[in-house]
């Protein structure tokens, strides 16, 4: 009896010493990849059909960790995050529209002659034009806005069914998203994560002491 008591208490001793490890193991890895997306910066690469394409390392964080890397720093990204039950991931991004020259050229020659520059810069667009009674040319045009992409679960109510959602907000309000689809990946749980695993190794251990 004694016997199968000791070989119970090892086996669950050792069951419960390869889950510590792992999870040490994993927490060291997640923080460090961590601290790599903090200080990573965006790259720039060309796709085969001539698009550009921005990349940038992910967090990887539980609600405190989101809390205090992210929305504590942003009240406006906080402010988006409480119309969510459950936060799933958050990309915030600022983008830059810009057009070189854009020229029009009438038609019909206006017969009072004349020239008139100058330039227009407002919080959300900026350009300088040029216009004269041969046609009119806009140059140096930005245009520039921040998005606020979330997925998580919203409740239509307190006890009310979770549903999974995305929401995309510009921050310039001369821009609308016409257009979005959003999946999830659902990544499966390692098998000595499972709560049967812990179940099993109770059960055979209990008969084992007996």
């Amino acid at each position: 009896m004694k016997n199968h008591t000791c070989t119970a208490i090892v086996i669950v001793l050792i069951l419960m010493l390869f889950v510590t490890v792992q999870r040490c193991h994993s927490n060291l890895q997640n923080a460090t990849k961590n601290y790599n997306a903090l200080t990573d910066s965006i790259t720039y690469f060309k796709n085969r059909d001539g698009t550009q394409l921005a990349s940038i390392k992910t967090l990887n964080v539980d609600k405190a960790q989101l809390q205090q890397t992210l929305l504590a720093k942003d009240k406006q990204l906080a402010s988006f995050a409480k119309q969510f039950s459950q936060i799933k991931t958050v990309i915030k991004y600022s983008q830059l529209i810009k057009y070189d020259t854009i020229t029009i050229t009438y038609k019909d020659i206006v017969p009072c002659a004349f020239n008139r520059f100058g330039k227009i810069n407002t919080k959300w667009y900026r350009f300088n034009y040029t216009t004269n009674n041969k046609g009119f040319a806009i140059d140096s045009l930005t245009i520039n806005t921040q998005a606020t992409v979330i997925t998580g679960f919203k409740r239509s109510w307190f006890l009310g069914k979770e549903t999974l959602i995305t929401t995309v907000t510009n921050t310039n309000p001369n821009i609308a998203t016409t257009s979005l689809t959003s999946a999830q990946v659902v990544v499966p749980v390692p098998w000595y994560k499972r709560w049967y695993v812990w179940l099993g190794a109770g059960i055979v251990g209990g008969m084992l002491t007996q």
